[in-house]
């Protein structure tokens, strides 16, 4: 039987692939990656809560092979009125201030992207299912899977840089999540502040592969700038260390103290969208000091600077003894 493409795929072809979800695509199109035809673009769905999603199709082998990649946010680097409101205030900061307050008010778009995945399958009930999202994407994949209702469909599933929403689900969608764990790759870059609530468990959506990665600018770090591939494409990961676990710790007393912002956050839907930009700019300027001074990022910053001096001491040692 032939292999499906994706399972050809290298590291780094996949972190390409989840990449042109960013890129201008048109149903009919060819989908290529590094030179590999992924398929043909067959679907692009932006629903009106925001959720981005496209189906591409590969009807070259024995069954059908069905590419399903969730887009992340726009709004980070280049938002407009638009994907502000839909990608950020609509979804982004709920899921924030679920993870701040334990509450799980979901947003729609979670919601939507589970809707179309069970139509897909359904839509194409013969072809094996491979799942992409970076970010909002990777979180919107990931709750889609836990309300997936034919997971033998689902070959492979990549995401990156999303949030953890395992707190966020019920018993019986963690049931349907672990049941595919093995299938399921979670990316985790511990320098990038959208990957809250991970720890060395199984409390998540998914497999970890923490990325060995090197820690750059906030918006680089979580545009996979951090990330390191080998001569054959594969990336650099490796096992849980004391670092990630100083990371979980850090987090945990992050979200333990950000009550404030949650309680503000938690007030959204009081205002108009011009008027919560204007007061969200303002309020997070004056708890910025009181919470985010406390948080991993800098403790983190912090720590990697006094590390990279002990390297430089040590590297100086090193020369004068030669």
């Amino acid at each position: 039987m032939m292999t499906m493409i994706n399972e050809l795929l290298t590291d780094y072809d996949r972190v390409c692939l989840t990449k042109k979800a960013y890129e201008g695509l048109n149903v009919g199109d060819d989908f290529v990656v590094n030179g590999k035809l992924i398929g043909r673009i067959v679907r692009d769905v932006y629903a009106q809560d925001g959720m981005q999603a496209y189906v591409i199709e590969n009807q070259a082998g024995r069954r059908d092979e069905v590419t399903v990649l969730f887009k992340g946010s726009s709004g980070l680097r280049n938002g407009n009125a638009t994907t502000w409101r839909d990608e950020w205030l609509n979804t982004n900061w709920p899921i924030f201030v679920a993870m701040l307050t334990s509450r799980p008010k979901l947003p729609s778009a979670l919601k939507t992207a589970s809707s179309y995945l069970n139509k897909w399958l359904v839509e194409f009930p013969d072809a094996i299912f491979y799942i992409y999202g970076h970010s909002l994407g990777a979180i919107n994949a990931a709750y889609a899977l836990a309300n997936c209702r034919h997971p033998s469909q689902i070959g492979a599933a990549y995401l990156y840089e999303g949030t953890n929403i395992w707190r966020l689900l019920t018993r019986r969608q963690r049931q349907v999540a672990g049941q595919m764990r093995h299938k399921i790759n979670t990316y985790v870059d511990i320098y990038d502040p959208v990957t809250l609530g991970y720890t060395a468990t199984h409390k998540m959506v998914g497999k970890l592969h923490y990325v060995d990665s090197l820690p750059i600018s906030p918006i680089k770090q979580h545009m996979w700038g951090g990330y390191r591939f080998d001569d054959q494409g594969r990336l650099l990961e490796k096992e849980v260390d004391s670092r990630f676990l100083q990371s979980s710790q850090m987090q945990t007393r992050f979200l333990s103290g950000t009550s404030e912002l949650a309680q503000f956050l938690s007030g959204k839907d009081e205002y108009r969208v011009s008027d919560w930009k204007k007061i969200t700019s303002q309020k997070l300027t004056q708890v910025k000091d009181r919470v985010f001074n406390q948080t991993f990022l800098k403790d983190f910053e912090g720590q990697d600077q006094k590390l990279k001096k002990e390297i430089d001491q040590l590297k100086q040692k090193d020369e004068k003894d030669e």
